[in-house]
């Protein structure tokens, strides 16, 4: 079940996003990931127009996550576990339902996520290094044709 997240949901988010961030980007330092989490919790998921979870239905469990800041992809995270079982897909269809065109980063050594955007149909806009990391980022957009 995918539902819009609730107050109470923030803990588990947020665990969930340390454990598929440091999973999914071991090129930045654990203790880099565990840094964030106060501004993740405190600042960057409260900007969210839109926090959507994805509940599994037999545990209860918060298996999944997307948050919105107007048209761009702010996050999308699947726990580890759950990831190649079409929760990210789902995810990112109810997105495309509410903007048309989404605009996100995703670092470029995380070939699988790139993977999974591409195969999505979102293109490559361009590259920055993410200053805070000094990894590179790529800059995506899904945009329908016209």
């Amino acid at each position: 079940m995918i539902r819009p997240a609730v107050e109470s949901d923030m803990d588990a988010v947020v665990q969930l996003w340390l454990e598929a961030s440091m999973r999914a980007h071991d090129f930045v330092s654990r203790a880099w990931w565990e840094a964030q989490v106060q501004d993740m919790r405190e600042l960057y998921l409260p900007l969210s127009d839109i926090l959507a979870v994805a509940v599994d239905d037999a545990s209860n469990r918060i298996v999944g996550f997307m948050a919105l800041i107007d048209n761009v992809l702010a996050a999308l995270f699947v726990q580890p576990e759950w990831q190649g079982r079409g929760i990210g897909s789902r995810l990112l269809e109810i997105a495309c339902k509410i903007h048309q065109e989404l605009y996100l980063t995703v670092y470029a050594c995380n070939s699988r996520a790139v993977n999974f955007y591409l195969k999505h149909g979102f293109v490559e806009t361009g590259r920055r290094i993410e200053s805070a990391t000094g990894q590179m980022e790529l800059l995506m957009a899904l945009i329908p044709a016209e």
